[in-house]
C-alpha cells in the first residue's frame, strides 16, 4: 500500500529536477487516496506520462495531476496536459510499441515510442487500465487506474 499524494510528489520533485523547461508548472492533488501498487513501477510510469506532457505543452503553461478513488476497489490517476492534443484516431495506438501520436514527433520531440507501451505494460501488470482522451488544440490527459487494496489481477 502507498500514498497516492507522496507518488504523485516525488514524480513531480524528480521532473522538476531535470526538466529543461522550468516555466511549465505542475500542480497535483491525491485527496489521501492510497494505491497498492508497486511504488518504483509507478513512479516510472508517472515521469513518462509527465514528460510527454512537458513536451508536448507550450511554455508558461500547466500540468495537473490527480488522484482519487473511484469506489471501494480502485483509484484513478490522470496526468492533464495543455498541449496541441493527440488526434482521436490515434488515441489508442500510442499505447503501441513503436507509435507516437504524430509520425513526425520521434524526430523533432525525441522519444523511440515505447514510453506509453511500458506504461500500459506497467498499468495492466497491476490490475489497472490506461487510457487517453485529447482534444486537438487543447491538451491530453492521460488516465489509469490501481487498485486501492490486494487483488488477484496481479500478474
Amino acid at each position: 500500500m502507498c500514498s497516492a499524494e507522496d507518488l504523485l510528489r516525488r514524480a513531480v520533485a524528480q521532473q522538476q529536477a531535470r526538466t529543461p523547461r522550468p516555466n511549465i508548472r505542475i500542480f497535483y492533488a491525491a485527496n489521501g487516496v492510497s494505491v497498492w501498487a508497486d511504488p518504483d513501477r509507478i513512479l516510472q510510469t508517472l515521469n513518462n506520462l509527465i514528460s510527454n506532457a512537458i513536451k508536448f505543452s507550450p511554455p508558461g503553461s500547466e500540468i495537473h495531476l490527480t488522484a482519487r478513488s473511484v469506489d471501494n476497489h480502485e483509484a484513478l490517476i490522470e496526468v492533464q496536459d495543455r498541449g496541441r492534443g493527440i488526434p482521436e484516431d490515434k488515441l489508442e495506438n500510442i499505447f503501441d510499441r513503436f507509435q507516437q501520436g504524430d509520425a513526425s514527433d520521434s524526430r523533432s520531440m525525441g522519444g523511440t515510442g515505447l514510453g506509453l507501451a511500458i506504461c500500459r505494460s506497467i498499468v495492466t501488470q497491476h490490475g489497472g487500465r490506461i487510457w487517453a482522451t485529447s482534444t486537438p488544440g487543447k491538451g491530453t490527459t492521460m488516465h489509469f487506474t490501481l487498485p486501492i487494496r490486494p487483488s488477484n489481477h496481479l500478474n
